[in-house]
């Protein structure tokens, strides 16, 4: 009997693609700026108990005014804090809403990821037959930072972040004599792992958030600021978490109490050439204060629209627009008979404050 002949198959070799030859077909940019110049990317920061939830709990309010229907609302809540910290907020959320608002609990990255990637296929569903932009709320940045650093540690270590620097704890003596920390030992000789970490923070994360065309509103806690030349030198503390996520964002809210008052004061306003001041939100609902002020701004002419913001972004510049000028035998003087224009007085434009406005 003949043995039998095995024919060893030979891998495809991947089809190398010349990407130069590649065609996609662009969008306009009027549709690009209509489908999402309606929608916000904002981060609310301040210390705890200030209004941060209470501030997205009460934009609902607010859409029920404009007279969104139940029907055109969609939110999740991607939540990694105590439940009843939200549960004591419940009674905020309009009864027309309460059966269009979902959380998503997380503990870790993974659920974080699982949970953005769900939140984003839903949104996308509800705009399609709504045509209305839906909402994501990211409770407590910092907490997503953590996130990526413990995911690291387990992939790279086998272990948390708290068991890996638990066992750094114990070093030689020799790297106890030179004062080495766990965090420093973590770090490593070459600034660590921190490239890795923020790729999954930030370009596997944060960066898709961004893109994404749904109105998303992240809080957070304080941190300390150290950059004395960034735009909260002025406050001391930034938003707590990786620190390039305020760049990543539209609006940036800082949020405060002293005594029995609260206020609220922007520190990035994208679209406006100028901030507002600080504002007292007392038993007001903050968003409309935040709303109303935006107005206020737009009236007073610290408005760059979105399309021109991105076709100066682009580069693109609008063709001027052609006036005629009358030729010569056209052109009459005024005789006797006709009346003289009186020239037009101007209006007094209201005082651009730099502290208090009143709304």
């Amino acid at each position: 009997m003949a043995p039998v002949k095995q024919i060893s198959k030979q891998r495809e070799k991947p089809k190398v693609v010349d990407l130069w030859d590649q065609v996609v077909v662009p969008i306009p940019i009027k549709k690009y700026v209509k489908e999402a110049a309606d929608s916000e990317k904002m981060i609310v920061f301040s210390e705890t108990g200030a209004g941060k939830t209470r501030f997205y709990l009460m934009l609902l309010e607010s859409l029920l005014k404009r007279g969104i229907s139940k029907e055109d609302l969609k939110m999740f809540i991607i939540f990694p804090d105590r439940p009843n910290g939200l549960a004591k907020l419940y009674d905020l959320i309009p009864k027309e809403y309460q059966d269009s608002i979902s959380i998503f609990p997380v503990g870790n990255y993974e659920d974080t990821i699982i949970a953005t990637a769900s939140a984003e296929k839903a949104l996308e569903e509800h705009y399609k037959k709504t045509g209305v932009h839906g909402w994501m709320i990211f409770e407590l940045m910092e907490n997503y930072w953590a996130f990526s650093m413990n995911h690291y540690c387990i992939q790279a270590y086998g272990k948390t972040m708290g068991e890996y620097f638990a066992q750094m704890q114990e070093i030689s003596d020799k790297e106890k004599a030179e004062k080495k920390t766990a965090y420093e030992a973590f770090a490593g000789p070459f600034g660590g792992p921190w490239p890795i970490i923020k790729w999954m923070h930030n370009f596997n994360w944060i960066d898709k958030l961004k893109r994404m065309p749904y109105n998303i509103i992240f809080t957070s806690e304080l941190k300390e600021e150290q950059n004395k030349d960034g735009i909260f030198s002025s406050l001391g503390y930034r938003p707590a978490g990786e620190k390039h996520c305020q760049h990543k964002v539209d609006t940036i809210l800082y949020l405060s109490h002293k005594a029995n008052s609260f206020f609220m004061k922007p520190y990035k306003l994208t679209g406006y050439t100028r901030l507002y001041g600080e504002l007292n939100v007392t038993g007001k609902n903050a968003f409309d204060v935040h709303t109303q002020a935006l107005k206020r701004l737009k009236e007073l002419g610290h408005h760059v629209s979105k399309m021109k913001d991105i076709e100066n972004q682009a580069g693109i510049t609008p063709p001027k627009k052609k006036t005629t000028q009358p030729k010569p035998q056209e052109s009459k003087k005024p005789t006797p008979q006709e009346p003289k224009e009186e020239p037009k007085k101007e209006t007094k434009k209201e005082k651009e404050t730099e502290g208090v406005w009143n709304i």
